[in-house]
C-alpha cells in the first residue's frame, strides 16, 4: 500500500503519461516506477489469499464472507461516491491549471499536449514538442495519442503538422486502435485520406480484434454513446456519407448508423462494461471481490470434500516455479501487446478482461495455497538476501532491456523475464521482512493498520501535492520526498484523528480503542 503512494507521487518525474507534468525530470524514477510495479500488485494479491484462507480455516466460510463484505465491498462504495469525485475534482484542476507544466501553452491557454491537439492549436502542439514531450504519448484519463485527438475533433492541419514532426501514424491508443480506427469510426474521409498517404495501415487490429473499416459499420446507439463521452459534435447524415467513403477507400461497401439495433445496444453495453473507467486507483478492492466470491466456490467445495490443511512440497520448495511460472506466463502473454510494459496491466472498468482477473488470480490462489501448506519452516523466501539481488541487478535490468528495446521476436522472452521477477520478488520480499520485520512492534501495527486508509485516500492529495511543488526550481529528487512526506504526514494525521477510533477505522481495520495495547 505505502509503495503505491511512492509510485504515484513519483509519475509526475517521470518521462511518461499523468496528469500532473513536472518541471524537473529525472531519468530514475522510470526505474523505480517500473521496479515497484513490476511485483507490487501481485505480491498484494498473493498476500490476500493467504490471509483469506487464514481467515476461512479459522472462523469458517460464513463468517469470511462477511469480513470480506465489510472490509472489501463496502469500503469500495464508499470510496467511490467520496475519494472518487474528490479525485475527479482535483484532476480536473490539474488539467485546467498546466498538467503538463506551467512553463508550457500557447496563445490559446492549452495547458497540455493532448488538449493542444484536441483544440487543433497547432502553436501550442508545436510549442510542447519543441519542449520534449513525447509526440505519441497517450493521455492518462483516456488513452488517447495527440494525433488521435486531432483526428477526433476534426482539426486535419494539425494531423498532417504532427505527421510532419515526427508522430507514428500507427501509434495505438490504450484501445489499440490508431488514428484510422477514429476517423474512420467518425467518418473523416479527408483525414482518413490523409493518414492513409502516410503510411496508416489498415490491417491494424483493435484489442477488440476490429480493423478501421469495422468502425464504419458501427451503429448509431454505439456511436452516439461514444460521441456524448468525448463531446464531439457531428450530425448522423454526415457521419454516415463520410464513413461511406472511408468503407470504399478501404475496400469495403456498406455502413451501419441507420436504426438502433438489438445488437448495437448491446455493443453500447459492453463498450460501457468494458471501457469506461469506474474505480480508477480502487480497482484493486473490485478484483478482490471477484476474487473472493471464486474462493467462497471452492472453499464450500473443500468443506465438502475434507481437503485438509497440510504440508505441501510442490507449494513450499523451489519446485512450485515449476509449474507457477509456466502457468502465470498464459495469462502474462496477453499483457503489453499493444504498448511494451514491464509489469502487470490493470482495469479499471466494471468488467475485467479474464486474462487479467485470470494473472492476479494465480498470486489469490498461490496466496491461499501457501497458508494451507503449513511452511512452518518458513522456506519460502529463506534466501533472501540472495534472491532480492538477483531480482533487482540481473532479471530486472534484463527484463527491462528485452521489453523496451528488444525486437519483437524478444517478446516472449521480455515476459518469461517480468514473470520471473515478481515471483522471484514476492519470495524475496517476504523472506526480508520473516526476517526484520517478525516481532511484533506497535509502530509496526500502527503503520500497518494505517496503510489501508492511507492508499484508499492517497492520490487526490498525491495530485495536489505535485501541482504545488510542479514549478519548483529544485531538483526532482527532493521535490519527490516532499510530496511523499507531506502527503503521508496529512494522511497519518487524518488517520489518527479523524480515521482510526471512529466507524470508519472500524470499517476498514476493526474497532480500535483509545489507549489501548
Amino acid at each position: 500500500m505505502l509503495l503505491g503512494i511512492a509510485l504515484h507521487a513519483s509519475l509526475s518525474f517521470a518521462q511518461g503519461p499523468w496528469l500532473v507534468q513536472d518541471s524537473v525530470k529525472s531519468g530514475w524514477f522510470g526505474l523505480l516506477i517500473t521496479a515497484v510495479h513490476g511485483f507490487r500488485m501481485p505480491l498484494f494479491f498473493l498476500l490476500s489469499g493467504f490471509f483469506t484462507a487464514m481467515l476461512w480455516r479459522r472462523r469458517g466460510l460464513k463468517a469470511l464472507i462477511h469480513h470480506r463484505f465489510r472490509r472489501v465491498f463496502l469500503p469500495l462504495l464508499l470510496g467511490m461516491v467520496t475519494i472518487g469525485p474528490a479525485m475527479h475534482w482535483i484532476a480536473g484542476l490539474a488539467l485546467a491549471d498546466g498538467g503538463n507544466g506551467g512553463q508550457l501553452g500557447g496563445a490559446s491557454g492549452a495547458t497540455n499536449v493532448w488538449k493542444a491537439s484536441a483544440e487543433g492549436d497547432w502553436d501550442s502542439v508545436a510549442q510542447f514538442i519543441d519542449d520534449r514531450v513525447p509526440i505519441d504519448t497517450q493521455d492518462p484519463k483516456f488513452g488517447i495519442t495527440p494525433l488521435s485527438y486531432a483526428v477526433l475533433y476534426g482539426h486535419r492541419t494539425v494531423v498532417r503538422q504532427l505527421m510532419d514532426r515526427g508522430a507514428n501514424v500507427n501509434t495505438p491508443n490504450r484501445d489499440g486502435g490508431t488514428a484510422l480506427h477514429t476517423a474512420a469510426f467518425l467518418g473523416r474521409a479527408e483525414i482518413a485520406k490523409t493518414l492513409l498517404a502516410a503510411g496508416a495501415d489498415p490491417n491494424l487490429k483493435n484489442e477488440r480484434g476490429e480493423t478501421a473499416v469495422d468502425g464504419t459499420r458501427a451503429d448509431w446507439p454505439t456511436t452516439l454513446f461514444v460521441l456524448r463521452l468525448t463531446k464531439v459534435s457531428i450530425d448522423e447524415e454526415t457521419l454516415r456519407r463520410g464513413r461511406e467513403e472511408i468503407a470504399q477507400l478501404l475496400g469495403a461497401e456498406g455502413t451501419n448508423v441507420g436504426t438502433p439495433s438489438k445488437a448495437g445496444k448491446l455493443r453500447g453495453m459492453w463498450m460501457f462494461l468494458t471501457q469506461v473507467p469506474v474505480f480508477h486507483h480502487l480497482w484493486f478492492l473490485w478484483f478482490l471481490c471477484w476474487m473472493v466470491g471464486g474462493f467462497a466456490v471452492w472453499a464450500w467445495l473443500a468443506d465438502r470434500a475434507g481437503w485438509v490443511a497440510k504440508p505441501r512440497r510442490w507449494i513450499t520448495s523451489p519446485l512450485r516455479y515449476l509449474w507457477l511460472i509456466p502457468l502465470t506466463l498464459i495469462p502474462a502473454l496477453f499483457m503489453g501487446r499493444v504498448l511494451p510494459n514491464f509489469g502487470p496491466d490493470t482495469s479499471t472498468a466494471l468488467l475485467p478482461p479474464l486474462h487479467l482477473l485470470a494473472y492476479y488470480g494465480i498470486f489469490y490462489g498461490f496466496g491461499a495455497m501457501y497458508f494451507d501448506s503449513q511452511d512452518e519452516g518458513s522456506r519460502m523466501g529463506k534466501r533472501w538476501w540472495l534472491t532480492l539481488p538477483f531480482s533487482v541487478l540481473i532479471i530486472y535490468p534484463a527484463g527491462l532491456h528485452a521489453t523496451f528495446e528488444g525486437v519483437e521476436r524478444w517478446r516472449f522472452m521480455a515476459v518469461v523475464l517480468q514473470v520471473i521477477y515478481v515471483w522471484a520478488m514476492s519470495a524475496g520480499m517476504i523472506g526480508l521482512f520473516r526476517r526484520f520485520v517478525s516481532q511484533e512492534r506497535k509502530w509496526v501495527r500502527y503503520l500497518s493498520d494505517a496503510s489501508y486508509w492511507m492508499y484508499v485516500a492517497h492520490l487526490p492529495l498525491v495530485l495536489a501535492a505535485q501541482l504545488w511543488v510542479r514549478d519548483w526550481s529544485m531538483p526532482a529528487t527532493l521535490k519527490f520526498l516532499i510530496v511523499c512526506g507531506s502527503v503521508s504526514l496529512v494522511l497519518l494525521v487524518s488517520y489518527e484523528y479523524a480515521v482510526r477510533y471512529t466507524w470508519v477505522g472500524a470499517l476498514l481495520n476493526g474497532r480500535k480503542v483509545r489507549g489501548a495495547a
